[in-house]
């Protein structure tokens, strides 16, 4: 919800043309060199159109570790956000793109440099105009304030809810991405 709102929404038309929010079920096992460091997630990477664009240079770390799944948790307020936020307990992940998603027909990820790991298909769906009607600027309004950003995430939750009854409810992993151990 914190990407939409600072990043998505605030342009016109909509950044990269997002329009829905996907929701996947992810598989993920670390490769063993991540692993060894006492992490399952490293260095969350952001990736625009495809390309990662750090923080730093991502592919060196790559090739240290595997092509891992990333994560941070905006309390960290590293690498991004880098202010506090009004998401408490916000999470970000990112994958690693360019085929490093297990081969489709792997149940599960195997931790190899190149299968770190796999997501159901199809994704649940919802639009954005499902989610906040015929007025964007008002449903994202108060984006600085944490009950109204609750209730956002709230209503998105529901949403999905409310369209795929029959998909099981998923805790969020823990993001033990460390900056001292993974630099």
């Amino acid at each position: 919800m914190w990407y939409l709102q600072h990043e998505v929404v605030i342009e016109d038309p909509p950044k990269f043309g997002i329009s829905r929010v996907l929701r996947y079920k992810v598989t993920t096992k670390a490769p063993q060199r991540l692993l060894d460091k006492g992490m399952n997630f490293g260095v969350r990477y952001a990736y625009d159109s495809g390309v990662c664009t750090g923080p730093g240079e991502c592919y060196p770390e790559f090739s240290r570790y595997g092509y891992f799944v990333g994560c941070n948790k905006f309390e960290s307020m590293y690498p991004y956000p880098t202010e506090e936020t009004a998401f408490p307990g916000g999470i970000w992940y990112s994958f690693p793109g360019n085929g490093t998603r297990c081969d489709a027909d792997a149940e599960e990820p195997t931790g190899s440099d190149i299968c770190t790991y796999n997501y159901s298909w199809p994704p649940d769906e919802v639009s954005i105009d499902e989610l906040v009607g015929e007025d964007w600027e008002e449903f994202f309004a108060d984006g600085e304030d944490e009950e109204a950003n609750t209730k956002k995430v709230e209503a998105l939750a529901a949403l999905f809810k409310e369209k795929y009854p029959d998909t099981e409810d998923l805790e969020d992993p823990d993001c033990d991405f460390s900056f001292g151990k993974f630099w």
